[in-house]
């Protein structure tokens, strides 16, 4: 698992569809892939995920450069300054995320918060000359941080039994909690439909899971209304596991 002082992220690749094809714009993780491997690792992931998709978060992909690496990808557009092609009067923009391998469980615990923060930082990019080197440097730095100090965990309540949940961004229908550490807090949420019976025994199971991982330091707070529910997923960026028919 990676400390505080330890990031799984290696640097992020930011590249752009101009009217010449993928181009890169930034890179921060040159040590490890260089620019004609960013440039090729990009022209994999747009024709992957397509040029149509946007504000989402793709992956884990392999990095052909490195057997080490994978990377996430989210897509967004900005406006074009200048086009001589009206398709692209929006540029599709994509912020490759590099990883380590083996630290792929902490991408992975905090798939939800990494897709949380680019969809809102995103929205301050208006244009293409928003696309600085230091807005760009600023996100692998926030993403670095995010990621290292992992404040947010959900675990999952399925069969009498609690386990940390580190699926990507859907979490179980009937019962689950999330664990802000930088609030100390832990929210108890359940389906409409849980019994009272239910109820308590998932109760018990996030006393317990207080008690012996986090020495009694959460406060907890049990989520009633369906409203309170969507806006904490919202937040959190996570979202419901579909019902299977």
């Amino acid at each position: 698992m990676a400390s505080n002082s330890e990031t799984p992220i290696i640097g992020i690749i930011v590249s752009s569809f101009s009217d010449a094809g993928p181009i890169v714009i930034f890179n921060s993780s040159k040590q490890e892939i260089s620019e004609d491997q960013a440039l090729n690792l990009s022209i994999r992931v747009m024709t992957v995920i397509g040029e149509q998709s946007a504000n989402e978060l793709y992956g884990p992909f392999p990095v052909p450069s490195n057997d080490e690496l994978q990377c996430l990808t989210y897509v967004f557009r900005v406006k074009s300054t200048f086009t001589t092609d009206p398709r692209l009067s929006e540029r599709p923009t994509v912020i490759t995320i590099i990883f380590k391998r083996i630290l792929k469980r902490e991408i992975s615990r905090a798939h939800g918060l990494i897709l949380s923060y680019l969809s809102q930082i995103t929205l301050d990019f208006k244009n293409e000359d928003d696309l600085t080197s230091e807005n760009m440097m600023d996100i692998h730095k926030r993403l670095s941080a995010l990621i290292s100090t992992n404040p947010v965990r959900v675990y999952s309540v399925e069969n009498d039994k609690i386990q940390e949940h580190t699926e990507t961004l859907e979490v179980p229908l009937d019962a689950f909690a999330i664990v802000d550490l930088q609030k100390s807090i832990v929210y108890l949420i359940s389906g409409p439909f849980t019994s009272p019976i239910r109820k308590r025994q998932i109760n018990i199971l996030i006393d317990t899971l207080n008690e012996k991982t986090y020495r009694r330091r959460l406060s907890k707070r049990v989520i009633d209304s369906e409203a309170e529910t969507l806006q904490l997923l919202n937040f959190y960026g996570l979202k419901r596991r579909q019902q299977q028919f």
